[in-house]
């Protein structure tokens, strides 16, 4: 592909204008798919690795906290503004909008229609136009876990505040992860309306069972929501099997995204339930002031409003796109495959206490462990600060803890690497 070809296939030739991108020349997603073809492991994943930004002595390990943007949706960003802003538009066009959703689409399961996403700012916004729209009542109870993320935490206490809802909170269960189903079960009244936790948590990186606390949600006739911040991008996920009614997720984590991006879902059958609370241009089909008629969207596209960056979500399909051409069963398996390698190797120190579950079908990209003879603070400050090995600090839920995650950018040396610095660090 010649120059010229190569930037139309990214957006980047407009009138004769070659707009030049700061960030030095890539492969567009299709490229970058082909040159992954036919190479070894280690080739492949060091290729992958080559796409991103950050200096090469540095190991990033935090991507459950901000993932790191590859250079095509980088470059996506900077050019598509540019380009907009020769022709200054509102940064609302259907017919691209629809072509983002069905880029990320593939994400959330075979059987995800696009009507069915809504394109966010964060993971947040998601959450409180999930329990805004459901127009909860004085009384109505939410089920939860005492290790979610402040996106939702926040908002659930609000709600609590404002409408006098229910929040019953359960402790998971690390040792014995299907057990989690039952402790919901424990919790269901009559008055139970929904049930709201991570599909993995921030805390220490526990996947919950998602289709047996889905099929239980549905037998007992309650609705289901799940926060999707720590799953989508790093798994397979199919949310119409596991009887899911809403997901929200951002796009700056796992999915690779610019900040200031999400999706939420909402499944169709669930649609006419979620009313919007915040509404503008766009939102609807038809309206007249003067009648007092109005027609709101019909599919999810009812809880997009107003102006938008539009540039930003054109560097979420290039995320997606990104992605889909490494192929998330891969991405999945090399991700786990890391944690994996970590996990074993913490637990061959005597002076790591693991926080992640035992279970291995349990265990996500992310561990958290944290130093009996350490502080969990200063052991952060020592990896990140003097190593330059970024991680996580949990201070959520009282675990004191240190988190570390694995995607696409890491490689197995690294794991060594974080490995040997701990045990030093340790003894």
């Amino acid at each position: 592909m010649n120059r010229n070809r190569f930037l139309q296939s990214l957006g980047l030739v407009s009138g004769g204008l070659v707009l030049k991108p700061s960030v030095s020349s890539f492969a567009s997603p299709a490229e970058f798919s082909a040159s992954l073809t036919g190479i070894g492991k280690d080739d492949f994943w060091t290729k992958v690795r080559e796409q991103f930004t950050y200096p090469q002595d540095y190991i990033y390990f935090n991507t459950g906290g901000i993932g790191a943007a590859p250079k095509a949706v980088l470059n996506m960003v900077e050019t598509t503004m540019l380009e907009l802003e020769k022709s200054p538009r509102p940064g609302h066009d259907e017919k691209e909008w629809v072509e983002i959703k069905k880029s990320c689409a593939p994400f959330f399961g075979s059987g995800c229609e696009t009507d069915e996403l809504a394109l966010t700012n964060t993971a947040t916004e998601g959450i409180n136009i999930i329990l805004n729209g459901l127009q909860l009542k004085p009384g109505d109870e939410i089920i939860t876990t005492s290790h979610e993320h402040v996106a939702l935490n926040v908002p659930l206490l609000n709600h609590q505040k404002l409408n006098g809802v229910v929040i019953k909170v359960f402790e998971p269960d690390l040792k014995n992860g299907s057990n989690n189903v039952k402790l919901i079960e424990k919790l269901i009244t009559n008055r139970t309306r929904l049930i709201f936790h991570s599909h993995i948590t921030c805390t220490t990186g526990q996947i919950l069972p998602v289709s047996e606390i889905g099929r239980l949600a549905l037998e007992k006739n309650v609705l289901y929501a799940v926060d999707g911040a720590q799953s989508a991008g790093t798994m397979p996920i199919d949310l119409k099997s596991m009887n899911v009614d809403f997901y929200a997720c951002c796009g700056h984590k796992w999915l690779l995204g610019p900040k200031r991006t999400g999706l939420l879902y909402v499944t169709k059958e669930k649609l006419p339930l979620l009313h919007p609370v915040t509404v503008g241009a766009y939102s609807d089909m038809s309206h007249d002031i003067l009648t007092g008629e109005l027609t709101l969207r019909e599919n999810a596209g009812k809880f997009e409003y107003g102006t938008q960056n539009e540039s930003l979500f054109r560097g979420l399909k290039t995320a997606a796109e990104f992605l889909l051409a490494i192929g998330i069963d891969k991405i999945h398996e090399h991700n786990r495959s890391l944690a994996e390698q970590f996990y074993k190797g913490l637990s061959k120190m005597p002076d790591v206490e693991i926080l992640s579950p035992r279970e291995e079908q349990y265990r996500s990209s992310m561990i958290t462990f944290r130093l009996k003879s350490k502080g969990y603070q200063e052991t952060a400050n020592y990896l990140t600060g003097e190593k330059r090995i970024r991680v996580r600090v949990v201070p959520e839920a009282g675990l004191n803890a240190i988190r570390a995650s694995f995607h696409v950018y890491n490689q197995d040396f690294e794991v060594e690497r974080i490995l040997e610095e701990i045990k030093k660090y340790s003894e």
